[in-house]
């Protein structure tokens, strides 16, 4: 049992436990004492309740790949993370010896030898914290790791070596819309991937890419101009959505060839790097397929519809979320108000 002692502005934690040593620490708040108390209780109970299987790095990535599998649409994605650590860190040493130097360091190569922004690491990071937790859910592990675990993304946050994605509002100007679309008709090279299709797609029905690339035959209902996306991305949870199909992407789908169990039979990393290509090709500069979605967003916006009607579009959980999609021309507003006054 814990017990704190206060000492001028300073806390005392003392940890006794019947067959074990007295453990007493000192700290600056109450609430660091009590949380090394924590951890140290739980130290403690785990020594008496045996050793833990050994559970090495790679073991934990796999236990949460199994789970997220169950879980996730992002597939592809979850297995680049899982490479990504297993050739950065040492895949065959036991997780319960990982320390913050190690991610430290992980953290840092991906910056200065791979190339990759803090965001991009963070990434890396928050699946192998996911690893900790699933791992201590299905009681493989102390809930002590995921306590350092959660300490450990604050210093890499606060050393600047994960780090939140910059906002963008890149928007395609009309004239660079016109020469992708114009590009990805003509070329045959291009006729593999439907990019004239799914551009304008994106645009129309503001989904990812991820989405885009999932939606299935047996999801459409065309009588209520509606289709299902599978486990959709939600901060804490991924759902089934019934989402409506704005502007012309019923008929793009409409115009779709019905081969196969998927309306766009495309892997979502090959659409990428061929649309990165093909901007490349025409010289338009800083534009991601994601843009795209942001596009299709604005539009709605500025076509008058509300918030809570662009969400149920966008599949954005609220207006935080939601307004760093929206990136509104001026002109629009202009024109906006003139009408009313006409």
């Amino acid at each position: 049992m814990a017990t704190f002692q206060r000492r001028g502005t300073r806390w005392r934690a003392i940890v006794r436990k019947t067959g074990h040593p007295s453990q007493s620490k000192t700290f600056s708040t109450k609430a660091r004492a009590q949380a090394w108390a924590k951890e140290t209780e739980g130290e403690i109970e785990n020594r008496q309740a045996g050793a833990l299987p050994a559970l090495t790095i790679g073991d934990a990535l796999q236990r949460h790949l199994a789970h997220l599998e169950r879980t996730s649409s992002r597939g592809r994605k979850n297995q680049t993370a899982v490479n990504n650590l297993c050739r950065g860190l040492d895949a065959e040493a036991l997780i319960g010896r990982l320390e913050y130097t190690d991610l430290a360091e992980y953290c840092a190569t991906r910056i200065n030898v791979d190339g990759v922004r803090p965001a991009t690491v963070k990434s890396d990071i928050m699946f192998l914290s996911g690893a900790v937790t699933t791992c201590v859910v299905e009681e493989v592990l102390p809930a002590t790791l995921q306590v350092k675990m959660s300490n450990w993304r604050k210093g890499l946050q606060r050393s600047e070596l994960i780090g939140d994605p910059d906002s963008r509002d890149r928007r395609p100007s009309a004239d660079e819309l016109d020469e992708l679309l114009s590009h990805t008709r003509h070329n045959k090279a291009l006729r593999r991937i439907g990019y004239h299709a799914l551009i304008r797609f994106a645009i129309d029905s503001c989904m990812r890419l991820d989405e885009i690339c999932s939606l299935r035959w047996a999801d459409l209902d065309e009588a209520a101009g509606t289709v299902i996306v599978r486990l959709r991305k939600h901060p804490t949870k991924r759902t089934d959505e019934v989402v409506p199909l704005m502007g012309e992407s019923l008929a793009i789908i409409g115009a779709q060839p019905r081969d196969g169990e998927r309306i766009f039979p495309f892997n979502s990393d090959s659409v990428s790097n061929g649309f990165r290509r093909i901007c490349r090709f025409l010289g338009i500069e800083d534009l991601h397929f994601h843009d795209l979605r942001h596009e299709g967003i604005s539009r709605l916006f500025e076509r008058g519809y509300q918030i809570q009607e662009v969400a149920m579009v966008s599949g954005h959980r609220d207006w935080k979320s939601l307004k760093r999609y929206v990136n509104l021309r001026p002109g629009e507003l202009v024109r906006k108000e003139r009408a009313r006054g006409a």
